[in-house]
Protein backbone atom coordinates (compact mmCIF):
# COMPACT_ATOMS: atom_id res chain seq x y z
CA UNK A 1 0.00 0.00 0.00
CA UNK A 2 2.75 2.23 1.14
CA UNK A 3 4.50 1.49 -2.49
CA UNK A 4 1.34 2.10 -4.47
CA UNK A 5 0.76 5.56 -2.52
CA UNK A 6 4.34 6.69 -3.40
CA UNK A 7 3.99 5.85 -7.22
CA UNK A 8 0.73 7.91 -7.60
CA UNK A 9 2.70 10.81 -5.33
CA UNK A 10 5.32 10.66 -8.04
CA UNK A 11 2.26 10.83 -10.50
CA UNK A 12 1.17 13.71 -9.19
CA UNK A 13 4.60 15.73 -8.72
CA UNK A 14 5.50 14.91 -12.43
CA UNK A 15 2.33 17.03 -13.49
CA UNK A 16 2.99 19.53 -10.96
CA UNK A 17 6.21 19.74 -13.00
CA UNK A 18 4.78 20.24 -16.39
CA UNK A 19 2.50 23.08 -15.14
CA UNK A 20 5.34 24.57 -13.59
CA UNK A 21 7.37 24.61 -16.85
CA UNK A 22 4.46 25.99 -18.67
CA UNK A 23 4.45 29.34 -16.13
CA UNK A 24 2.00 28.12 -13.25
CA UNK A 25 3.21 28.32 -9.84
CA UNK A 26 3.84 25.11 -7.92
CA UNK A 27 1.62 23.91 -5.59
CA UNK A 28 3.77 24.58 -2.22
CA UNK A 29 1.90 21.52 -0.57
CA UNK A 30 4.99 19.11 -2.06
CA UNK A 31 7.20 21.94 -0.17
CA UNK A 32 9.77 20.12 1.99
CA UNK A 33 8.82 16.00 1.15
CA UNK A 34 11.34 14.07 1.51
CA UNK A 35 12.08 11.91 -1.55
CA UNK A 36 12.60 8.51 -0.85
CA UNK A 37 12.61 6.80 -3.96
CA UNK A 38 15.14 6.79 -6.94
CA UNK A 39 12.95 8.27 -9.33
CA UNK A 40 11.82 10.87 -7.25
CA UNK A 41 15.18 12.37 -6.92
CA UNK A 42 15.22 11.96 -10.53
CA UNK A 43 12.29 14.31 -10.65
CA UNK A 44 13.58 16.62 -8.00
CA UNK A 45 17.03 17.01 -10.06
CA UNK A 46 14.70 18.22 -12.94
CA UNK A 47 12.77 20.17 -11.30
CA UNK A 48 16.17 21.91 -9.59
CA UNK A 49 17.72 22.30 -12.89
CA UNK A 50 14.70 23.93 -14.47
CA UNK A 51 14.03 26.46 -11.62
CA UNK A 52 13.23 29.89 -13.11
CA UNK A 53 13.61 28.57 -17.39
CA UNK A 54 10.92 28.41 -19.47
CA UNK A 55 9.28 25.17 -20.93
CA UNK A 56 11.40 24.91 -23.52
CA UNK A 57 14.89 23.89 -21.51
CA UNK A 58 12.27 21.19 -19.99
CA UNK A 59 11.12 19.89 -23.04
CA UNK A 60 14.93 19.69 -24.71
CA UNK A 61 16.35 18.18 -21.76
CA UNK A 62 13.68 15.73 -21.66
CA UNK A 63 14.50 14.70 -25.04
CA UNK A 64 18.39 14.57 -24.87
CA UNK A 65 18.46 12.98 -21.31
CA UNK A 66 15.48 11.07 -21.07
CA UNK A 67 16.34 8.99 -17.75
CA UNK A 68 16.38 11.85 -15.58
CA UNK A 69 12.49 11.58 -16.13
CA UNK A 70 12.08 7.48 -15.50
CA UNK A 71 8.52 6.48 -16.55
CA UNK A 72 6.82 10.07 -15.35
CA UNK A 73 8.13 11.17 -18.53
CA UNK A 74 5.50 9.50 -20.95
CA UNK A 75 2.95 9.60 -17.96
CA UNK A 76 -0.61 10.91 -20.29
CA UNK A 77 2.08 11.36 -23.13
CA UNK A 78 2.04 10.44 -27.25
CA UNK A 79 3.06 6.92 -26.46
CA UNK A 80 2.50 6.43 -22.86
CA UNK A 81 2.69 2.60 -21.86
CA UNK A 82 4.81 1.36 -24.89
CA UNK A 83 8.34 0.13 -24.57
CA UNK A 84 11.67 2.70 -23.95
CA UNK A 85 12.39 1.53 -27.59
CA UNK A 86 9.19 2.48 -28.84
CA UNK A 87 8.36 5.57 -27.38
CA UNK A 88 8.16 8.92 -29.28
CA UNK A 89 10.86 11.82 -29.37
CA UNK A 90 9.20 14.33 -27.42
CA UNK A 91 6.60 16.94 -28.61
CA UNK A 92 5.57 14.04 -31.12
CA UNK A 93 1.93 13.25 -31.51
CA UNK A 94 0.42 9.92 -32.95
CA UNK A 95 -0.27 10.65 -36.81
CA UNK A 96 -3.76 9.47 -37.63
CA UNK A 97 -3.54 9.94 -41.11
CA UNK A 98 -0.14 7.69 -41.36
CA UNK A 99 -0.71 4.47 -39.22
CA UNK A 100 3.33 3.86 -37.46
CA UNK A 101 4.42 7.68 -37.50
CA UNK A 102 4.13 10.21 -34.90
CA UNK A 103 4.31 13.93 -35.79
CA UNK A 104 5.82 16.94 -34.40
CA UNK A 105 4.30 20.30 -35.45
CA UNK A 106 6.44 22.91 -34.60
CA UNK A 107 9.58 20.80 -36.63
CA UNK A 108 7.36 19.73 -39.44
CA UNK A 109 8.92 16.19 -39.26
CA UNK A 110 7.88 12.30 -38.64
CA UNK A 111 9.02 10.04 -36.63
CA UNK A 112 8.51 6.20 -38.05
CA UNK A 113 8.04 4.29 -35.17
CA UNK A 114 9.23 1.03 -36.29
CA UNK A 115 12.61 2.22 -37.43
CA UNK A 116 13.33 5.25 -35.49
CA UNK A 117 13.81 7.38 -38.67
CA UNK A 118 13.18 11.00 -38.65
CA UNK A 119 10.78 11.80 -41.98
CA UNK A 120 9.47 15.07 -43.45
CA UNK A 121 7.36 16.41 -46.25
CA UNK A 122 9.20 16.86 -50.08
CA UNK A 123 8.03 20.96 -50.41
CA UNK A 124 7.72 20.43 -53.88
CA UNK A 125 5.12 17.13 -54.31
CA UNK A 126 4.41 16.61 -50.48
CA UNK A 127 5.77 13.42 -50.86
CA UNK A 128 7.13 11.87 -47.45
CA UNK A 129 10.83 11.67 -47.55
CA UNK A 130 13.84 10.32 -44.98
CA UNK A 131 15.15 13.15 -43.86
CA UNK A 132 19.16 13.59 -44.28
CA UNK A 133 21.90 14.27 -41.86
CA UNK A 134 24.65 16.13 -43.69
CA UNK A 135 28.36 14.81 -43.40
CA UNK A 136 31.19 16.28 -42.21
CA UNK A 137 34.23 15.69 -45.34
CA UNK A 138 36.52 18.72 -43.92
CA UNK A 139 38.69 16.18 -42.87
CA UNK A 140 39.33 15.21 -46.86
CA UNK A 141 38.18 18.16 -48.66
CA UNK A 142 38.89 22.04 -47.83
CA UNK A 143 38.43 25.10 -49.62
CA UNK A 144 39.60 28.67 -49.92
CA UNK A 145 39.10 31.49 -52.12
CA UNK A 146 39.45 34.97 -52.65
CA UNK A 147 38.62 37.90 -55.05
CA UNK A 148 39.34 41.03 -57.13
CA UNK A 149 37.75 43.67 -58.94
CA UNK A 150 39.08 46.96 -61.10
CA UNK A 151 36.75 49.71 -60.56
CA UNK A 152 36.39 51.88 -63.70
CA UNK A 153 37.60 55.49 -63.98
CA UNK A 154 34.38 56.59 -63.29
CA UNK A 155 33.21 54.64 -60.18
CA UNK A 156 31.43 52.08 -61.93
CA UNK A 157 32.54 48.57 -60.01
CA UNK A 158 31.52 44.91 -60.43
CA UNK A 159 31.14 43.05 -57.02
CA UNK A 160 31.92 39.92 -55.81
CA UNK A 161 31.05 38.26 -52.32
CA UNK A 162 32.94 34.94 -50.82
CA UNK A 163 31.09 33.37 -48.00
CA UNK A 164 33.54 30.70 -46.95
CA UNK A 165 30.78 28.99 -44.37
CA UNK A 166 27.27 29.08 -45.54
CA UNK A 167 26.06 27.03 -42.21
CA UNK A 168 27.03 29.50 -40.33
CA UNK A 169 25.54 31.96 -42.63
CA UNK A 170 22.46 30.12 -42.56
CA UNK A 171 22.49 30.18 -39.17
CA UNK A 172 22.39 34.02 -39.21
CA UNK A 173 19.08 33.52 -40.90
CA UNK A 174 17.71 31.50 -38.35
CA UNK A 175 17.43 28.57 -41.40
CA UNK A 176 18.42 25.16 -40.34
CA UNK A 177 21.35 23.64 -42.74
CA UNK A 178 22.33 20.29 -40.70
CA UNK A 179 20.98 18.15 -43.80
CA UNK A 180 23.78 19.65 -46.32
CA UNK A 181 27.28 18.51 -46.18
CA UNK A 182 30.54 20.24 -44.62
CA UNK A 183 32.44 21.84 -46.39
CA UNK A 184 29.94 24.40 -47.28
CA UNK A 185 30.88 27.68 -49.45
CA UNK A 186 29.64 29.81 -52.09
CA UNK A 187 31.39 32.16 -54.18
CA UNK A 188 30.18 34.94 -56.93
CA UNK A 189 31.02 37.64 -59.25
CA UNK A 190 28.28 40.25 -60.34
CA UNK A 191 28.73 42.03 -63.52
CA UNK A 192 27.95 45.70 -63.72
CA UNK A 193 28.34 46.24 -67.73
CA UNK A 194 24.96 44.08 -67.26
CA UNK A 195 22.36 46.96 -65.88
CA UNK A 196 24.57 49.18 -63.89
CA UNK A 197 26.63 48.95 -60.63
CA UNK A 198 23.21 49.58 -58.88
CA UNK A 199 22.36 46.35 -60.42
CA UNK A 200 25.38 44.46 -58.93
CA UNK A 201 25.55 46.00 -55.47
CA UNK A 202 21.62 44.90 -55.27
CA UNK A 203 22.26 41.45 -56.89
CA UNK A 204 25.65 41.02 -54.33
CA UNK A 205 23.66 41.13 -51.60
CA UNK A 206 20.68 39.57 -52.91
CA UNK A 207 21.56 36.43 -54.21
CA UNK A 208 22.57 34.67 -50.98
CA UNK A 209 19.76 35.34 -49.31
CA UNK A 210 17.34 34.12 -52.25
CA UNK A 211 19.38 31.15 -52.58
CA UNK A 212 19.50 29.73 -48.47
CA UNK A 213 15.94 29.90 -47.66
CA UNK A 214 15.80 27.17 -50.78
CA UNK A 215 18.39 25.15 -49.92
CA UNK A 216 16.87 24.99 -46.20
CA UNK A 217 13.46 24.34 -47.42
CA UNK A 218 14.17 20.72 -48.59
CA UNK A 219 15.62 18.57 -45.77
CA UNK A 220 15.89 15.09 -47.96
CA UNK A 221 18.60 14.23 -49.35
CA UNK A 222 19.58 16.46 -52.49
CA UNK A 223 20.04 15.60 -56.14
CA UNK A 224 22.67 17.09 -58.62
CA UNK A 225 19.24 18.24 -60.55
CA UNK A 226 17.62 19.58 -58.35
CA UNK A 227 20.78 21.59 -57.03
CA UNK A 228 21.10 22.91 -60.56
CA UNK A 229 17.23 23.69 -60.51
CA UNK A 230 17.37 26.12 -57.20
CA UNK A 231 21.02 27.74 -58.97
CA UNK A 232 18.62 28.82 -61.96
CA UNK A 233 15.39 29.95 -59.55
CA UNK A 234 17.60 32.03 -57.14
CA UNK A 235 19.27 33.47 -59.80
CA UNK A 236 15.37 34.11 -61.92
CA UNK A 237 14.11 35.19 -59.30
CA UNK A 238 16.39 38.07 -57.54
CA UNK A 239 16.64 39.55 -61.59
CA UNK A 240 13.04 39.94 -61.42
CA UNK A 241 13.15 41.29 -57.53
CA UNK A 242 15.57 43.68 -58.17
CA UNK A 243 14.22 44.68 -61.71
CA UNK A 244 16.73 44.24 -64.04
CA UNK A 245 13.90 43.10 -67.05
CA UNK A 246 15.35 39.72 -66.40
CA UNK A 247 19.11 40.76 -66.71
CA UNK A 248 21.47 40.50 -64.23
CA UNK A 249 25.35 39.28 -64.65
CA UNK A 250 26.34 36.29 -62.56
CA UNK A 251 28.80 33.44 -62.46
CA UNK A 252 28.41 32.02 -59.03
CA UNK A 253 29.79 28.52 -57.61
CA UNK A 254 28.18 26.62 -54.73
CA UNK A 255 30.27 23.83 -52.84
CA UNK A 256 28.51 21.65 -50.64
CA UNK A 257 30.65 19.06 -49.34
CA UNK A 258 31.44 17.03 -52.18
CA UNK A 259 29.64 18.77 -54.85
CA UNK A 260 30.36 21.74 -56.83
CA UNK A 261 27.47 23.55 -58.35
CA UNK A 262 28.57 26.22 -61.48
CA UNK A 263 25.66 28.87 -62.56
CA UNK A 264 26.07 31.93 -65.15
CA UNK A 265 24.44 34.29 -66.89
CA UNK A 266 25.04 36.66 -69.27
CA UNK A 267 28.37 35.50 -70.85
CA UNK A 268 30.04 35.03 -67.40
CA UNK A 269 31.91 32.12 -67.08
CA UNK A 270 32.81 29.18 -64.56
CA UNK A 271 35.92 27.30 -65.12
CA UNK A 272 36.64 24.04 -63.45
CA UNK A 273 39.95 22.65 -63.85
CA UNK A 274 42.01 19.80 -62.51
CA UNK A 275 45.99 19.66 -61.38
CA UNK A 276 47.28 18.78 -64.80
CA UNK A 277 48.42 21.80 -66.97
CA UNK A 278 48.93 18.89 -69.78
CA UNK A 279 45.60 17.79 -69.75
CA UNK A 280 43.17 20.62 -71.29
CA UNK A 281 41.18 18.30 -72.88
CA UNK A 282 40.51 16.26 -69.86
CA UNK A 283 37.34 15.20 -68.02
CA UNK A 284 38.21 17.80 -65.16
CA UNK A 285 37.78 20.57 -66.77
CA UNK A 286 34.49 22.13 -67.26
CA UNK A 287 33.23 25.40 -68.57
CA UNK A 288 29.92 26.92 -67.85
CA UNK A 289 28.90 29.79 -70.04
CA UNK A 290 25.74 31.71 -70.74
CA UNK A 291 25.41 33.59 -74.13
CA UNK A 292 21.83 35.13 -72.51
CA UNK A 293 19.82 36.24 -69.57
CA UNK A 294 18.86 32.65 -68.96
CA UNK A 295 20.95 30.82 -66.39
CA UNK A 296 22.92 27.78 -67.01
CA UNK A 297 24.05 25.76 -64.30
CA UNK A 298 26.05 22.23 -63.69
CA UNK A 299 26.52 20.31 -60.56
CA UNK A 300 29.81 18.03 -60.47
CA UNK A 301 31.06 15.60 -58.60
CA UNK A 302 34.00 16.46 -57.37
CA UNK A 303 37.23 14.02 -57.74
CA UNK A 304 40.82 14.62 -55.52
CA UNK A 305 41.94 15.29 -59.09
CA UNK A 306 40.12 18.50 -59.25
CA UNK A 307 42.13 21.57 -58.20
CA UNK A 308 40.03 24.64 -58.36
CA UNK A 309 37.45 26.98 -60.44
CA UNK A 310 37.46 30.40 -61.83
CA UNK A 311 34.69 33.15 -62.43
CA UNK A 312 34.88 35.80 -64.71
CA UNK A 313 32.31 37.99 -66.92
CA UNK A 314 31.71 38.60 -70.22
CA UNK A 315 34.18 41.72 -70.40
CA UNK A 316 37.14 39.48 -69.83
CA UNK A 317 35.82 36.44 -72.31
CA UNK A 318 35.50 39.31 -74.85
CA UNK A 319 38.63 40.11 -74.75
CA UNK A 320 39.72 36.86 -76.30
CA UNK A 321 40.90 34.96 -72.73
CA UNK A 322 38.80 31.61 -73.61
CA UNK A 323 38.10 28.78 -71.42
CA UNK A 324 41.24 26.95 -72.07
CA UNK A 325 43.73 30.18 -71.25
CA UNK A 326 41.75 31.35 -68.23
CA UNK A 327 42.77 27.91 -66.41
CA UNK A 328 46.64 28.07 -68.09
CA UNK A 329 47.04 31.68 -66.27
CA UNK A 330 44.73 30.65 -63.13
CA UNK A 331 46.38 27.31 -62.55
CA UNK A 332 49.70 27.99 -61.22
CA UNK A 333 48.34 30.27 -58.64
CA UNK A 334 46.46 28.21 -57.43
CA UNK A 335 48.04 25.41 -57.20
CA UNK A 336 50.30 27.48 -54.78
CA UNK A 337 47.14 27.82 -52.74
CA UNK A 338 47.03 32.10 -53.95
CA UNK A 339 43.44 32.67 -55.03
CA UNK A 340 44.00 35.95 -55.31
CA UNK A 341 46.75 36.39 -56.90
CA UNK A 342 45.04 34.23 -59.46
CA UNK A 343 42.27 36.49 -59.79
CA UNK A 344 44.52 39.66 -60.31
CA UNK A 345 46.55 37.45 -63.23
CA UNK A 346 43.40 36.80 -65.04
CA UNK A 347 41.78 40.51 -65.20
CA UNK A 348 45.66 42.18 -65.95
CA UNK A 349 45.99 40.08 -69.02
CA UNK A 350 42.38 41.08 -69.94
CA UNK A 351 43.08 44.88 -69.40
CA UNK A 352 46.49 44.33 -71.43
CA UNK A 353 43.86 42.74 -74.49
CA UNK A 354 41.95 45.47 -74.30
CA UNK A 355 39.25 44.58 -72.20
CA UNK A 356 36.87 47.43 -70.55
CA UNK A 357 36.89 48.28 -66.88
CA UNK A 358 35.24 47.13 -64.69
CA UNK A 359 36.35 43.41 -64.64
CA UNK A 360 36.20 41.15 -61.48
CA UNK A 361 36.88 37.48 -61.12
CA UNK A 362 37.29 35.26 -58.33
CA UNK A 363 38.81 32.00 -57.88
CA UNK A 364 38.91 29.07 -55.47
CA UNK A 365 41.30 26.14 -54.94
CA UNK A 366 40.27 23.04 -53.33
CA UNK A 367 42.61 20.72 -51.19
CA UNK A 368 42.42 17.02 -50.57
CA UNK A 369 43.88 15.34 -48.18
CA UNK A 370 46.45 12.34 -48.71
CA UNK A 371 44.11 8.86 -49.17
CA UNK A 372 46.90 7.43 -46.45
CA UNK A 373 45.85 10.57 -43.95
CA UNK A 374 42.17 10.58 -44.36
CA UNK A 375 41.74 9.36 -40.40
CA UNK A 376 44.00 11.93 -39.01
CA UNK A 377 45.18 15.08 -40.53
CA UNK A 378 48.93 15.47 -41.91
CA UNK A 379 51.07 16.68 -38.73
CA UNK A 380 51.97 19.86 -40.59
CA UNK A 381 48.16 21.22 -41.22
CA UNK A 382 47.22 19.71 -37.53
CA UNK A 383 50.07 21.99 -35.99
CA UNK A 384 49.02 25.49 -38.18
CA UNK A 385 45.53 25.01 -37.52
CA UNK A 386 46.35 24.69 -33.62
CA UNK A 387 49.18 26.66 -32.82
CA UNK A 388 48.27 30.38 -30.84
CA UNK A 389 50.97 32.40 -32.10
CA UNK A 390 52.68 33.05 -35.32
CA UNK A 391 55.70 34.99 -36.51
CA UNK A 392 54.90 36.99 -40.09
CA UNK A 393 57.52 39.80 -41.87
CA UNK A 394 55.16 41.89 -44.46
CA UNK A 395 55.73 44.19 -47.29
CA UNK A 396 52.95 46.35 -47.61
CA UNK A 397 52.21 48.59 -50.52
CA UNK A 398 49.81 51.24 -49.96
CA UNK A 399 46.87 52.76 -52.35
CA UNK A 400 44.62 55.81 -52.51
CA UNK A 401 41.89 54.53 -50.44
CA UNK A 402 44.56 53.17 -47.68
CA UNK A 403 44.06 54.21 -43.98
CA UNK A 404 46.05 54.70 -40.86
CA UNK A 405 45.34 52.60 -37.86
CA UNK A 406 43.66 54.78 -35.49
CA UNK A 407 45.97 57.10 -33.34
CA UNK A 408 48.52 56.30 -35.40
CA UNK A 409 50.74 59.02 -36.97
CA UNK A 410 51.27 59.11 -40.62
CA UNK A 411 54.84 58.76 -41.83
CA UNK A 412 56.25 61.05 -43.48
CA UNK A 413 56.10 59.63 -46.86
CA UNK A 414 53.04 61.59 -48.86
CA UNK A 415 50.12 59.90 -49.17
CA UNK A 416 49.40 57.01 -52.03
CA UNK A 417 47.74 57.77 -55.53
CA UNK A 418 47.93 54.43 -56.57
CA UNK A 419 44.80 52.52 -57.01
CA UNK A 420 44.45 49.19 -54.83
CA UNK A 421 44.64 47.37 -58.34
CA UNK A 422 48.15 49.35 -59.52
CA UNK A 423 49.20 47.82 -55.76
CA UNK A 424 48.26 44.35 -56.21
CA UNK A 425 49.81 44.52 -59.95
CA UNK A 426 53.23 45.67 -58.52
CA UNK A 427 53.31 42.84 -55.89
CA UNK A 428 51.96 40.02 -58.50
CA UNK A 429 55.31 41.23 -60.41
CA UNK A 430 57.45 40.28 -57.43
CA UNK A 431 55.71 37.41 -56.32
CA UNK A 432 57.58 34.42 -57.87
CA UNK A 433 60.87 36.04 -57.50
CA UNK A 434 59.96 36.07 -53.79
CA UNK A 435 58.54 32.45 -53.63
CA UNK A 436 61.65 31.24 -55.24
CA UNK A 437 63.96 33.48 -53.67
CA UNK A 438 63.19 32.74 -49.88
CA UNK A 439 63.90 35.00 -46.80
CA UNK A 440 67.07 37.03 -48.69
CA UNK A 441 64.62 38.23 -51.28
CA UNK A 442 61.98 39.14 -49.06
CA UNK A 443 64.49 41.13 -47.36
CA UNK A 444 65.60 42.62 -50.17
CA UNK A 445 62.63 43.67 -51.59
CA UNK A 446 61.00 44.81 -48.49
CA UNK A 447 63.32 47.72 -48.26
CA UNK A 448 62.98 48.47 -51.82
CA UNK A 449 59.41 49.26 -51.57
CA UNK A 450 57.71 48.02 -48.21
CA UNK A 451 55.64 51.28 -46.93
CA UNK A 452 55.35 50.59 -43.86
CA UNK A 453 58.23 51.61 -40.79
CA UNK A 454 58.61 47.93 -39.89
CA UNK A 455 60.54 48.04 -43.73
CA UNK A 456 63.62 50.01 -41.72
CA UNK A 457 64.47 47.54 -39.10
CA UNK A 458 68.14 45.90 -39.29
CA UNK A 459 68.77 42.56 -41.17
CA UNK A 460 66.21 39.84 -41.38
CA UNK A 461 63.33 41.61 -39.44
CA UNK A 462 63.05 43.71 -42.37
CA UNK A 463 59.22 43.99 -42.61
CA UNK A 464 58.72 41.74 -39.01
CA UNK A 465 55.25 42.18 -37.41
CA UNK A 466 56.34 40.73 -34.08
CA UNK A 467 54.10 37.78 -32.98
CA UNK A 468 50.75 37.77 -33.47
CA UNK A 469 47.92 35.99 -31.71
CA UNK A 470 45.40 34.09 -32.98
CA UNK A 471 42.61 36.30 -31.23
CA UNK A 472 42.81 39.44 -33.90
CA UNK A 473 41.60 41.74 -30.62
CA UNK A 474 45.10 41.06 -29.35
CA UNK A 475 47.35 42.41 -32.18
CA UNK A 476 47.61 45.98 -31.18
CA UNK A 477 47.68 47.72 -35.27
CA UNK A 478 48.10 44.59 -37.04
CA UNK A 479 44.34 44.63 -39.56
CA UNK A 480 42.64 41.35 -38.96
CA UNK A 481 42.93 39.84 -43.00
CA UNK A 482 46.86 39.87 -42.30
CA UNK A 483 46.57 37.44 -38.89
CA UNK A 484 44.26 35.36 -40.48
CA UNK A 485 46.51 35.10 -43.58
CA UNK A 486 49.18 34.69 -41.38
CA UNK A 487 48.28 31.83 -39.35
CA UNK A 488 47.11 29.56 -42.54
CA UNK A 489 50.58 29.65 -43.74
CA UNK A 490 53.45 27.17 -42.64
CA UNK A 491 56.96 28.31 -41.86
CA UNK A 492 58.76 29.97 -44.63
CA UNK A 493 55.51 29.90 -46.60
CA UNK A 494 54.57 33.22 -48.80
CA UNK A 495 51.10 34.21 -48.66
CA UNK A 496 48.74 35.36 -51.15
CA UNK A 497 47.93 39.04 -51.60
CA UNK A 498 46.38 40.43 -48.75
CA UNK A 499 44.14 42.91 -48.71
CA UNK A 500 43.50 45.10 -45.74
CA UNK A 501 42.53 48.95 -44.49
CA UNK A 502 45.94 49.62 -44.25
CA UNK A 503 46.66 48.42 -48.05
CA UNK A 504 48.00 45.28 -49.86
CA UNK A 505 50.45 42.93 -47.97
CA UNK A 506 52.53 39.71 -48.70
CA UNK A 507 53.38 38.28 -46.10
CA UNK A 508 56.91 35.67 -45.24
CA UNK A 509 55.98 33.24 -41.78
CA UNK A 510 59.05 33.11 -40.03
CA UNK A 511 58.15 31.28 -36.62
Amino acid sequence: ADQVRRDAWVHTYAGSVGDMAGGQAGSSQYLGLVLDSEESKNIAVVHKTNQGYSGKDLWKLKQEKPELFGQAANFGGAGAGLPVGKRPPQGFQESYDLPGFFYNPDRATYWHQASGQLYCRDPTNGELIEMHKGEDISSTLSIRGDATACVASGGKASRHVVISDLHRAAASMKLDFSHHDIPAAMFAVYDAHVGGSAVAEAAAKGLHGRLLPRLAQHRGRWQNDRLERVMVESIEHLAREIGSDGNVGIAAALLLGGRLTLACTCGAVCVLFGSDAMADGSADNLDVVSAGPVPEAHCVVLEDSHLGALLTVDSVCKAGLTPERLRTLARSHVAAERPRAACITVLEAARKDGAETPLVAAALRLSWAQRQDLEVPTPKRLRVETLMKVRCRHILLKHSASQEPAGERSSSRKKATRSQSEAEIKLLGMLWELALGGASAFTTQCRAVSECDTALRGGDLAGDLGWLDRDEKKNRKVPGPVVRAAFMLNVGQLSDIVASERGVHLLLRTA
